[in-house]
């Protein structure tokens, strides 16, 4: 891989902070992909909808999640996302849910090469 998807100084410290139980670092992967997944699934409902609040909500959810994993163009797309709902612009928020989409599973990718494969949440998860 030639570029991190995650920001490395972030993974690093978790990677360090969960040094003496290295399963808890698997876990903490694997439940903030779970996580990703079902609000990701949220905000397209939301959309869906044209809730912007909701949208707004959801995505500022998952944008400080992903920033506390280092997910930086996740963290991004969620501002978006966030940004949209704020001002209730939902034209394009679909374009900007399928750029959120694509960077999770880039971080999916990234993680599962990092800490092994069972920090993917099951087949059938959300999103």
């Amino acid at each position: 891989m030639s570029e991190r998807v995650t920001a490395s100084g972030v993974f690093e410290r978790l990677r360090q902070a969960t040094a003496n139980n290295p399963d808890a670092l698997a876990e903490l992967c694997r439940d903030y992909l779970s996580e990703a997944r079902i609000t990701i699934a949220q905000i397209r409902d939301a959309l869906a909808q044209e809730n912007a609040g909701l949208v707004r909500e959801r995505a500022h959810y998952l944008k400080g999640s992903s920033m506390m994993i280092g997910a930086q163009d996740l963290s991004r797309c969620c501002a978006t996302l966030e940004q949209m709902g704020r001002d209730s612009e939902l034209a394009h928020a679909d374009k900007e849910l399928e750029r959120t989409l694509a960077a999770l599973k880039a971080v999916e990718v990234e993680l599962s090469q990092e800490v092994g494969p069972m920090v993917l949440p099951g087949e059938g998860s959300a999103a």
